[in-house]
């Protein structure tokens, strides 16, 4: 018998802002935060190493590793100046796999790749339950919000966008609300999306 009953879900915090404006590096911030707090931690952060070459490093783990082929060898997944390495990308999904349930997930970044292509981190979705994670950061590109907005299988709590002018206010805001969200969760069940009071709009910093 198929319950109908709503599910507890995660919340979900979309991240968004202009290129270079320092999403990667408030995610990293917010990963040392949490850590002293004793929160846990999984997931991906994408670091930029040349023209076309793109590294993963494993917030769970702290392995590091190339995400992208040599760009003139025709191999991998095309993307703009980038291409993608199938292999690697699988390798991270098994090692996040193995590294839930954690208190916070997140990811960065959600891109063309998988809002428009379907590939990726694209399965990460499906980990977005309320057993995987308690809060999930998500780093989504402006353009691409609306997609994000429609494929991602719960309600978004959250919309923060980065600026050079809020960057750093922002560390505390993200701070505070996943370690709040993660640390009151971990002992009671989540909310589930009825329970919200307007789960269809999410609030936005």
């Amino acid at each position: 018998m198929i319950s109908d009953q709503p599910q507890p879900v995660p919340r979900i915090i979309l991240l968004s802002g202009p290129r270079q404006v320092g999403k990667s590096t408030l995610c990293r911030k917010l990963v040392a935060r949490l850590h002293e707090n004793t929160v846990g931690v999984a997931g991906f952060l994408t670091i930029h190493t040349g023209s076309h070459d793109l590294e993963v490093m494993e917030l769970h783990s702290g392995e590091q590793y190339p995400l992208t082929l040599p760009f003139d060898d025709g191999a991998g997944a095309e993307l703009g100046r980038f291409r993608m390495d199938g292999a690697a990308l699988n390798r991270g999904l098994l090692s996040l796999q193995g590294a839930l349930p954690t208190d916070v997930l997140i990811v960065d970044e959600l891109g063309p790749l998988e809002f428009r292509l379907g590939r990726g981190w694209l399965p990460v979705l499906n980990l977005l339950r309320a057993d995987c994670c308690h809060v999930a950061v998500l780093v989504v590109r402006p353009e691409l919000l609306a997609e994000a907005l429609e494929k991602l299988p719960g309600p978004v709590t959250t919309v923060i966008y980065v600026t050079l002018e809020n960057r750093d206010r922002m560390l505390g805001t993200l701070t505070w609300l996943t370690r709040d969200s993660a640390q009151g969760w971990w002992s009671d069940d989540p909310p589930t999306a009825t329970e919200r009071t307007n789960p269809s709009v999410p609030e936005c910093y």
